[in-house]
């Protein structure tokens, strides 16, 4: 399933990639976007920058499919390697189960905003139910990024 989404924040191209590379700005949105748990580390990696995102939470008002190929808990590794403060490529994956979210991420300004794109391909490989659940983890992953979006207004205007 092809997955494709922008958010804006209002700054510079700079100002927005300290923010995306910062490990409280990536803890303040795994909590918001409703983690039981967390683990976030950020890592220079020459000319780039590497953030890891663990997260854990509840499938409790999950669709039962996803509740049962899931269990009890949604677990999301997401690793975003940025070659430069323009681009990046994203990998999300279950930990334990068949699914990935695989694309590219890149930044660019726009005027007095900064476009964060996200293209993607998700892919679980799971008869019968992995297009439902793929459809889900889109979902999971728009809602990720909507929170995003809504922490950084926040915190680029701090």
């Amino acid at each position: 399933m092809k997955f494709h989404k922008e958010i804006r924040f209002t700054g510079d191209l700079d100002t927005v990639f300290a923010m995306l590379t910062d490990k409280a700005f990536r803890e303040k949105v795994a909590e918001t976007a409703g983690a039981d748990t967390w683990q976030v580390t950020v890592e220079e990696r020459g000319d780039g920058v590497q953030a890891v995102v663990d997260t854990s939470q509840s499938t409790a008002g999950f669709p039962g499919p996803a509740v049962k190929v899931l269990g009890s808990h949604f677990d999301i590794h997401q690793e975003e390697d940025w070659t430069s403060r323009t681009e990046g490529t994203m990998l999300v994956t279950i930990p334990g189960k068949p699914g990935t979210v695989r694309g590219t991420v890149t930044l660019r300004q726009d005027g007095s905003e900064v476009v964060q794109t996200i293209d993607a391909d998700i892919k679980v490989s799971i008869p019968l139910v992995g297009g439902k659940i793929e459809k889900l983890i889109g979902s999971a992953v728009g809602s990720v990024l909507k929170t995003q979006q809504s922490v950084g207004a926040d915190w680029l205007a701090g």
